[in-house]
């Protein structure tokens, strides 16, 4: 009964054309929304990391056509329904390759922008999440822009419904759900030569208990 309430209530909070997609869901569309609008003025290239089924790739390169756009994924499946979407709706500005996120093959300061969003919460460590940012931070131009999320630790309703769902969720079995905190992402951020522009709260408009943060760097 609650695995049929929650795919119901994640299907028909989500957007008609995300709904049923593995990267479907109220708080994942918000996230994908406001960084949407943190590119829609952005110029040169611009890369997701963890692109997935190319929601926000294709929304983004419709909304910005002047782009040049990349989408990396390790998940090679994914990344198969994300051409399949991007080709339906005849978005050429889009390179797509498999990859993971540490260990990227492009060369130092290629991007002007680096995107990765809905993605950090499914790490298994925050060293991997260093890892993840390192490399981000290679291939980021410098004065570019970098822009991730990251779930709250904070927030006490994540902690109970992470805790709660693998038993009415099936697209979590096996994935970590880690939560950080805004000092220890802003703290690694920092650390990696970055500085922080501005950190969004996403969900609830006080910051310290919001469940997702948004945070656009510039890199040093």
């Amino acid at each position: 009964m609650i695995k049929k309430f929650y795919k119901w209530l994640r299907h028909v909070t989500s957007k008609p054309e995300e709904a049923d997609e593995y990267s479907a869901g109220y708080w994942q569309s918000k996230v994908r929304a406001t960084a949407i609008e943190l590119c829609r003025e952005k110029k040169g290239k611009l890369l997701e990391v963890g692109c997935g089924e190319g929601l926000f790739l294709a929304e983004l390169a419709l909304a910005n056509k002047e782009l040049q756009i990349y989408g990396i994924d390790r998940w090679k499946v994914i990344l198969q329904k994300a051409d399949k979407r991007l080709n339906k709706k005849g978005i050429k500005n889009v390179s797509l390759s498999l990859m993971d996120a540490a260990s990227l093959s492009f060369e130092d300061s290629y991007f002007d922008t680096v995107v990765c969003i809905n993605v950090l919460f499914n790490l298994e460590s925050l060293g991997v999440v260093k890892k993840v940012l390192i490399e981000i931070a290679r291939v980021c131009k410098k004065n570019g822009r970098v822009i991730f999320d990251f779930r709250n630790s904070k927030n006490p309703l994540l902690y109970f419904k992470y805790k709660l769902a693998p038993y009415y969720d099936k697209t979590v079995k096996n994935l970590p759900l880690k939560t950080y905190s805004l000092e220890d992402m802003r703290s690694l951020s920092e650390e990696l030569g970055f500085k922080i522009i501005s950190d969004i709260p996403i969900g609830f408009f006080i910051k310290r208990i919001a469940p997702i943060i948004i945070l656009k760097l510039e890199k040093q």
